[in-house]
């Protein structure tokens, strides 16, 4: 299409297709590095030729930013003047993160608007629960039931008694926990928080006192990159495309991954670990690194404390022992690390994986541990801070309240005495164990859960060992649901709320998920039914239980508050399209490390307080020792999809043109020993369910191991596989990744 050509596009377009290297220079690269003559080219300005888009005669475009997914790219909503439907949504050629990319799930962003199944009104159920027979009720009715159940049930039984969860921000995230803070339910949490990036943001806190390092690069000025259990080509597109142009540039690419995926694809070095075994790798590596002196000795000595118990654990962690843990070879351990130390700058990212491990936080405090030996901490090309614009932040405890939520509450919190780190003040949002409430809801033990409200998140699928997460459902007396459309989660529901999409919201986005040096605004670009924003239904239940002088009239009032310190309006940065501040390198001079003893932690003493290891060892996964004959295939479930958003979108015809069916990747040696032929459909069956998927046969996965993909409704739902049988020390995440399964041919029924 001729949109590419439109300001650098098809430059850009032209990394991701031909950044492969041949393997001759893929090696003069890394001995380039351990040489200390590598060099790579400097960042291009963005062109000053781009053209200012432009509407066609009888449209009118609406900038705006695309919450399809946290890269939250900016966007043009082009719509017909008179009557305001939306006619498509481009890229903007003006961002200077994307350059006018936008993914398939931006440009298929009109079916969130129009599709036909689609809420646009309030519903009450008025059958059996799970039936999916509701009537439509005005949005009064509707809030007025859910403010008198939710307080009935508080004043009953208990704020404890109350279930208030939700999905992945979309900008109203925190105003919901602030809600549940006030209200003073203890019981508030999501699907991802224990198993997306809390893990890591805990992780910085102990480690580095709060600072982000680990999760904003300085790309543009990076000799090497480091990607660990991430493929941002499905799952971070704006980070794809900055990790694509450094390596055009010359920086080096490491991959640490057990799949062959499209970013291990354009590795100079690729380690293909067994799921689970991570920390071992990590640990070998920084073994090598200290054994070999390759630390950044001042920076050590200066801004880190613990170095030397580090260098005792890690000693017996030899690239040797660790080739037995991970299958990976020792030399390729020894050669990763030496790269990773060994160049002018590096820059490690991190992803869902590592959230995801049986021992979450603490192999996410060895990667930074591996960083910080390093020197890579804020300095430029390696692990940065974002910048500050100046707006009051949404993610932090005052915001949410989390003070005020009273003492005797907090005890009562399910998961409050096992999993600190997840329930206590050390996380970003102190929130219950959700496995723990699940069975809560399901058994009444330790006490009954009687009413849930859950905004965003379609639960039934999105948690793990979902026919737990059923039956604790099925279990409750009341269920207020608020989303985009009718999901498995909705059917269940006495009040559904319909929300609005992102092209029908305002918003305020600040996030090193975005942008490192941009605060981007979002603005409504259209309306369908009586969808509401969440920000909206959350002020007005407010104001119904009582609480409306603690929130806001509207959303648009709340921006205007948050960006009051920066001195706009809502409407004035609206105006300026985003708000810039440039990086500042090694702030960490000023004032130090804001942890107890002002340094990097290598060594938690926070850790050790809250009954955690204060220095990560290894631990094998839950379900270790040898494959059984029962359960012969060890599991991975993290494979995402590039067209969808976890269960997001699975009603788009567009995108599901691009990934129509549930996949289950498999070596076809190992489909070949259980009878299996590409696109067969199986029956994956582990210790917690079963769930169907359509066999693709790839050499990149391991023989014996197999790798699902979530997000896929009903009897595809590869959580209904994901066993509850240990949590993660002080976080209590679920082990996705590192179980074992069977899978056995399934036909489809004639």
């Amino acid at each position: 299409k001729e949109e590419i050509s439109l300001g650098g596009k098809r430059a850009r377009f032209a990394n991701y297709l031909s950044a492969g290297r041949d393997p001759t220079r893929r090696a003069q690269i890394l001995d380039e590095i351990l040489a200390g003559r590598h060099t790579v080219s400097p960042a291009a300005p963005m062109s000053e030729t781009v053209p200012a888009y432009t509407a066609q005669p009888g449209e009118t475009v609406t900038p705006t930013v695309c919450f399809s997914c946290h890269s939250t790219c900016e966007a043009l909503v082009y719509s017909e003047s008179k009557t305001g439907e939306v006619l498509r949504v481009e890229g903007d050629p003006t961002s200077p993160q994307t350059r006018g990319i936008l993914c398939a799930k931006g440009l298929a962003a009109r079916d969130l608007l129009y599709n036909p199944t689609r809420l646009k009104m309030p519903l009450r159920r008025v059958g059996a629960r799970g039936e999916g027979k509701f009537e439509e009720i005005s949005w009064d009715e509707a809030l007025e039931i859910t403010a008198d159940k939710l307080l009935e049930f508080r004043d009953r039984y208990g704020p404890q008694s109350l279930a208030l969860l939700e999905g992945t921000r979309r900008g109203w995230s925190r105003v919901y926990s602030r809600f549940c803070n006030l209200f003073g339910a203890p019981n508030h949490g999501a699907a991802g928080w224990a198993q997306c990036l809390w893990p890591r943001l805990v992780d910085c806190n102990l480690t580095f006192g709060g600072a982000q390092y680990m999760e904003a690069f300085d790309f543009p000025n990076t000799h090497c990159i480091l990607a660990w259990g991430v493929n941002p080509p499905t799952s971070w597109g704006v980070r794809a495309a900055d990790i694509m142009d450094a390596r055009m540039r010359g920086a080096a690419l490491l991959v640490i991954d057990p799949q062959l995926s499209e970013t291990a694809a354009k590795a100079d070095l690729w380690l293909q670990p067994r799921p689970g075994t991570d920390m071992a790798l990590a640990l070998a590596m920084i073994q090598v690194i200290i054994s070999e002196n390759l630390t950044d000795v001042p920076f050590v000595r200066e801004w880190t404390a613990g170095f030397d118990r580090v260098a005792e654990q890690t000693r017996a962690y030899t690239p040797a022992w660790a080739e037995k843990v991970t299958g990976v070879p020792a030399e390729k351990i020894v050669l990763a690390a030496r790269v990773y130390a060994q160049a002018k700058s590096a820059c490690l990212i991190r992803g869902l994986a590592l959230d995801q491990m049986h021992d979450s936080v603490q192999v996410c405090r060895a990667t930074s541990i591996l960083t910080s030996i390093t020197g890579n901490i804020g300095r430029p090309g390696g692990n940065i801070l974002v910048s500050s614009r100046g707006e009051v932040s949404q993610n932090t405890h005052r915001f949410i309240c989390s003070d005020e939520l009273p003492e005797p509450m907090r005890r009562l919190r399910i998961g409050y005495d096992e999993f600190p780190l997840l329930c206590g003040e050390l996380s970003p949002v102190p929130s219950a164990h959700m496995p723990s409430l699940w069975r809560a809801m399901a058994t009444g033990k330790p006490y009954p859960i009687r009413c849930a409200m859950i905004f965003g998140s379609n639960a039934v699928v999105s948690y793990t060992n979902s026919d737990m997460v059923q039956k604790a459902l099925e279990n409750l007396d009341f269920l207020i649901v608020s989303d985009l459309f009718l999901t498995p989660t909705g059917r269940m529901a006495d009040i559904v709320l319909p929300a609005s999409a992102w092209l029908e919201r305002d918003n305020v986005i600040s996030s090193f998920q975005s942008n490192n040096t941009h605060t981007l605004i979002q603005q409504k670009a259209a309306s369908v039914g009586q969808a509401r924003s969440d920000v909206d239904i959350i002020c007005e239940l407010a104001r119904r239980v009582g609480l409306g002088g603690r929130f806001w009239k509207d959303a648009r009032a709340l921006y205007d508050d948050l960006l009051a310190p920066a001195g706009v309006t809502f409407q004035e940065a609206a105006k300026r399209r985003r708000l810039y501040a440039p990086l500042r390198y090694e702030t960490y001079r000023e004032k130090g490390f804001q942890t107890p003893s002002g340094k990097i932690e290598l060594y938690s003493s926070l850790a050790k307080q809250n009954g955690c290891d204060p220095v990560p060892r290894y631990t094998p996964p839950f379900e270790s020792g040898r494959p059984s004959e029962q359960y012969p295939l060890l599991m991975s479930t993290g494979r995402h999809e590039s067209a969808f958003r976890i269960s997001e979108n699975r009603q788009n015809p567009y995108l599901l043109e691009l990934a129509p069916r549930a996949y289950l990747y498999i070596n076809p040696a190992t489909a070949e020993q259980l009878g299996i032929s590409d696109g067969m459909r199986v029956r994956v069956q582990s210790s917690a369910g079963s769930a169907f998927a359509y066999a693709r046969f790839t050499f990149g996965m391991a023989q014996g191991v197999v790798q699902g993909v979530s997000g896929w409704w009903g009897e595809y739902n590869i959580n209904k596989t994901v066993p509850w049988d240990g949590f993660a020390q002080g976080m209590g995440t679920v082990c996705a990744r590192g179980y074992y399964c069977s899978v056995t041919p399934a036909p489809e029924e004639e």
